[in-house]
């Protein structure tokens, strides 16, 4: 009995692990950059279209809220979303090279940010993906400095961008 306890234990232990760490995008308290400092990059801007259905957004559309942030609205969500918003303001920043969207709920109380990994892969196909913090986690960002050194350090690992997902501009 014994055996059959510690077992159960051990493959629990293990599920948790697994899911905190394969990326999927948590809230984090501080934003990777800082809003109103980077100006938008237009390519963003329109209606995207998830290419599978297994995506959390199915159909997102991004328009300019100022030179600096976006609005961003998911107006169709897959079984896996999992945000209380499909309204949110969002931002964009760069860290050792690479380009990030960062984003809140513009339409609730929300102290959260969620952040992504994207680039194009041709001009009308987007491509995001998760972010996985896989150096010292979501412990080691106590601000925007030591989440941008997190995000940095984890690209360094195999596996930091997860669960990519195309979209087609619409």
């Amino acid at each position: 009995m014994r055996n059959r306890s510690s077992f159960i234990l051990v493959g629990a232990t293990l599920a948790i692990v697994a899911f905190i760490t394969t990326g999927c995008p948590v809230g984090i308290g501080y934003p990777l950059g800082t809003p109103g400092k980077e100006k938008i990059n237009k390519d963003l801007i329109g209606n995207w279209a998830a290419v599978v259905d297994s995506a959390d957004m199915l159909a997102v559309a991004v328009t300019q809220a100022d030179e600096y942030s976006y609005q961003i609205e998911v107006t169709e969500t897959g079984e896996n979303f999992m945000a209380e918003s499909t309204s949110f303001k969002a931002w964009i920043t760069t860290v050792d090279g690479q380009s990030f969207l960062y984003a809140k709920a513009s339409d609730v109380e929300e102290e959260n940010y969620f952040t992504y990994h994207y680039y194009f892969k041709d001009k009308k196909t987007l491509v995001i993906e998760d972010v996985g913090l896989l150096v010292g986690g979501t412990d080691a960002v106590a601000s925007t400095l030591s989440y941008r050194k997190e995000v940095s350090d984890s690209m360094k690992q195999p596996g930091c961008f997860s669960a990519a997902f195309e979209y087609k501009k619409q």
